[in-house]
């Protein structure tokens, strides 16, 4: 049995998608349209998370996990792809929860969860907008010398911050003048199997209607 992931197209739990494909775990799609909360056979995403929110994801055994965080946790557990899984013995296993929390927290919550709420005024959006370039230069620097967030290997974290980087342009934000953290974003986005995640996900946004994302 493989776990189930509900998924809205272009929404955070494409970092989870992300995660899995690099982490070669196989993982079940279950689409959601997020703006109606209603999956494709008509059933409400309501009834299993009562926040209807993504990531949501039903493990094997039926257990409910949610916020992305965990769920990209849960994933590269699942991996056996070299690099890729970090257990709580591997030195690197505390700085996965920090970046993961990173993103979770400075990147999402902090800036998306404001940017992209439509009843937030352009003056609160544009306030958090300049909170940014502090967090830009903080990862700017810490991939100063490394290939990625945690050194030389994909991991379940950089799946997190790629996902931020197929929406920041819709968000209005521009990271490339932060030459490192510039490279890395392009070097991830054009990775074979996220380019043809992302590419399925803006054709299903649309065959779904969905579209919550502004242009």
């Amino acid at each position: 049995m493989t776990a189930t992931l509900m998924h809205a197209p272009l929404t955070c739990s494409l970092a989870a998608r992300i995660a899995a494909a690099e982490g070669d775990v196989a993982l079940d799609i279950n689409y959601v349209n997020l703006r109606t909360k209603l999956f494709e056979d008509g059933s409400s995403l309501l009834d299993i998370n009562p926040l209807g929110q993504v990531s949501t994801m039903i493990l094997p055994a039926g257990e409910l996990l949610t916020e992305t965080a965990t769920v990209l946790l849960w994933l590269q557990s699942q991996s056996t792809k070299q690099g890729f899984y970090r257990g709580p013995e591997d030195k690197d296993y505390f700085q996965l929860v920090r970046w993961l929390g990173f993103c979770a927290t400075e990147l999402h919550k902090q800036i998306f969860r404001v940017v992209f709420y439509p009843e937030a005024t352009d003056e609160v959006k544009n306030k958090v907008r300049c909170l940014a370039p502090e967090r830009f230069a903080v990862l700017n620097n810490h991939l100063a010398d490394r290939e990625f967030l945690l050194g030389d290997t994909f991991s379940a974290a950089d799946a997190y911050l790629t996902w931020f980087f197929v929406l920041v342009k819709n968000a209005k934000l521009d990271a490339s003048s932060y030459t490192h953290l510039h490279v890395y974003s392009e070097r991830m986005l054009a990775r074979p199997k996220i380019k043809a995640l992302i590419e399925s996900d803006r054709a299903k946004d649309l065959a779904m209607d969905q579209q919550i994302i502004p242009e």
